[in-house]
């Protein structure tokens, strides 16, 4: 297959196979000759943010000279940016190599493995190939049955924030999807992870008690932001007595919580000479990772926040940034809480105008039917656009500063838009 082919291939999986169990996905490793064990392995869950963390760690561990991968998931506009090596997605040509070998193996087994077995053992693949040292490993859908799970022995297990999300998979409590998040967690392996909220930290000391697992809790109380930009932030997380500002290329205040995350973890991967401290705010202060309250151009701004927690923390960074009048473009999924987060847009009364788009495919939800939630509406120009292109163009005409959020896989079309422009 060409790389077209070999992509729509995969997207076709989920019409003719289900979630399989873990041991599924370790047969599958095993036929391909483990390759997951190949590496040091930094292990990643969480609702929100844990795709930032990834791209801070590796771009801290790429600077300390280290060959260097990352797993994460989704894509925003090539599937082959989630597997990235020193900071930059795979070839084609690369990818498809992988995936002829794990193809082979796939039409073996008894069940095909899903799509996201597929691309995880892909990933691997193409990282034991490349020799890397290090990767960086996001889980897909919550952790405990997550099928990056079966790595063994990870070098550092970190959990992000964590919210209701996936409820009809996770559980609908957030004492039990801390739960699913904290089934990364390994025998002896440091944890670090988000202690915001109480009934979640507590989930996670509990689990990590039984197996001897040191655990690093980091409060958002020790996280002082002293330095916003319109394109970078720089915070101080009170470290072991560290005072010096940290600097990132991002906007959003929940950044700083991400980047102390990513600083606790990269203070133990310093301990073991990964890096030094210098090549930790290098890395750091060169972190790659777009549609994250991304600036695309003077006065526009695009955003992957794309449930209850991640709206409210970017109608939060909204606020601070850009002049008014402000306008919105706005698009979600179907399985999402998009009730909720519109009632929390309307509420914040922060966007003059709000252009309603639909991101095409199974998981469609139309704008029109997003319309329907704001009706009655008078403060708010509310515009129907379901062409994305089209939507995007509109908003970027707004008087004042545009904003663009709902889902990850909008944030990606509008990159993409962007990039045409």
């Amino acid at each position: 297959m060409n790389y077209c082919e070999a992509e729509a291939y995969l997207y076709e999986i989920p019409k003719f196979t289900k979630k399989n169990p873990l041991e599924h996905t370790k047969e599958l490793m095993k036929q391909l000759g483990d390759p997951q064990e190949s590496f040091s392995t930094i292990h990643v869950a969480g609702s929100n943010g844990k795709g930032s963390v990834c791209a801070m760690i590796h771009s801290a561990i790429c600077q300390g000279g280290h060959h260097c991968g990352l797993f994460t998931s989704p894509h925003l506009v090539s599937l082959t940016e989630r597997f990235q090596i020193d900071k930059k997605p795979c070839s084609e040509e690369i990818f498809l190599e992988a995936f002829d070998e794990v193809l082979s193996v796939a039409k073996e087994m008894e069940a095909h493995p899903t799509f996201f077995e597929m691309i995880f053992a892909i990933g691997m693949v193409i990282f034991k190939k490349a020799q890397v040292e290090y990767v960086v490993l996001e889980t897909g859908l919550g952790g405990r049955l997550d099928a990056t799970n079966i790595v063994k022995k990870p070098k550092l297990c970190v959990i992000t924030s964590i919210s209701l999300e996936h409820t009809e998979y996770l559980g609908d409590t957030l004492k039990a999807i801390a739960g699913e998040k904290a089934g990364i967690i390994k025998d002896g392996v440091p944890v670090i992870f988000d202690a915001k909220h109480k009934e979640i930290a507590d989930v996670i000391f509990k689990t990590a008690e039984p197996k001897l697992a040191p655990v690093y809790p980091v409060y958002p109380g020790d996280i002082q932001i002293t330095e916003k930009k319109d394109s970078c932030m720089s915070f101080v997380f009170d470290l072991n007595g560290h005072k010096s500002p940290v600097q990132i290329p991002f906007v959003a205040d929940y950044q700083a919580e991400n980047g102390a995350l990513a600083m606790q973890a990269c203070e133990l991967l310093i301990a073991e000479g990964v890096m030094t401290l210098p090549q930790f705010y290098e890395g750091m202060k060169k972190t790659v990772w777009p549609g994250r309250m991304q600036q695309l151009r003077p006065g526009v701004y695009v955003d992957g926040a794309h449930n209850v927690d991640g709206i409210r923390v970017f109608l939060q960074t909204v606020k601070h940034i850009g002049s008014n009048p402000k306008g919105l473009l706005f698009g979600m999924v179907k399985e999402k809480n998009y009730e909720e987060c519109i009632h929390m847009i309307r509420e914040s009364h922060l966007f003059s105008t709000i252009v309603l788009t639909q991101i095409e495919g199974p998981r469609m939800l139309p704008a029109t039917e997003l319309l329907t939630f704001f009706e009655g509406e008078q403060d708010i120009e509310i515009k129907v656009e379901p062409n994305i292109g089209a939507a995007f163009h509109r908003i970027c005409e707004v008087e004042g500063t545009a904003f663009c959020a709902g889902s990850l896989y909008l944030a990606g079309e509008i990159l993409k838009e962007n990039e045409h422009d």
